[in-house]
């Protein structure tokens, strides 16, 4: 046998596996999760990429890679399957960012128009007729809020309620021309918005004087006696 023949003995050699796996991307559906939740609840981006675990530039280089991309077919090019998945990203990215407001402007819209349950009594009174013991529900609503309401107008309606809509309104002298009062950029809007507010007001209260009215009624048992 030959001294310089390799000594296999018979095993084919095999190069030994390592234990450490690769890198995992960035870009999985655990991490997109956690991102997308708190964009959904209104945190910006520069905290909620860290709330993810991953850098707030990685997920401005996502929406980046998608926009190229989407700009590329726009101009006729090919898609190219690898930038698919951050096109999909920013689509989902976009949804979870519209309902986080959609949400924060219906708790506005509810202070607005008031109506919410704020406190609930009850208590247990005897009708005088027939003796028996009948149980009463009390509750107090939360008034309308004019300051939710003209906030929520200035940003849905900026032209027209919003603080620069207020300082270009210019009224007309009677001399002729053009005279601007910023002072006069309210009076209009909330004249409206008063009356509005105040025929809620008015029947919210009429709702919570039936509800309150007792008729016959002696106070049995209850948390103020």
């Amino acid at each position: 046998m030959s001294l310089e023949a390799p000594l296999t003995w018979g095993f084919a050699y095999r190069r030994p596996v390592s234990s450490r796996r690769g890198r995992r991307p960035a870009l999985d559906p655990e991490v997109e999760k956690r991102l997308l939740d708190a964009v959904r609840a209104g945190v910006p981006v520069s905290d909620a990429a860290p709330m993810a675990g991953v850098h707030p530039s990685t997920v401005y280089r996502w929406l980046e890679r998608a926009e190229e991309e989407q700009r590329r077919r726009e101009a006729g090019h090919r898609a190219r399957a690898v930038e698919q998945p951050f096109c999909e990203f920013r689509d989902r990215f976009t949804r979870a960012r519209s309902e986080g407001k959609a949400q924060l402007v219906l708790l506005v819209r509810k202070a607005a128009t008031g109506g919410q349950v704020l406190r609930e009594r009850v208590r247990t009174v005897r009708d005088p007729e027939t003796g028996e013991r009948v149980v009463q529900t009390e509750r107090d609503f939360a008034q309308p809020d004019w300051r939710a309401a003209q906030f929520l107008l200035a940003c849905l309606a900026p032209e027209t309620f919003g603080r620069a809509a207020q300082a270009r309104i210019e009224v007309a002298p009677a001399g002729g021309g053009e005279l601007p009062v910023e002072a006069s950029g309210r009076g209009d809007a909330v004249d409206r918005l008063a009356a509005r507010l105040s025929k809620i007001r008015e029947d919210f209260a009429a709702e919570l004087a039936e509800e309150a009215e007792v008729v016959d009624a002696e106070l049995v048992d209850g948390p103020d006696t």
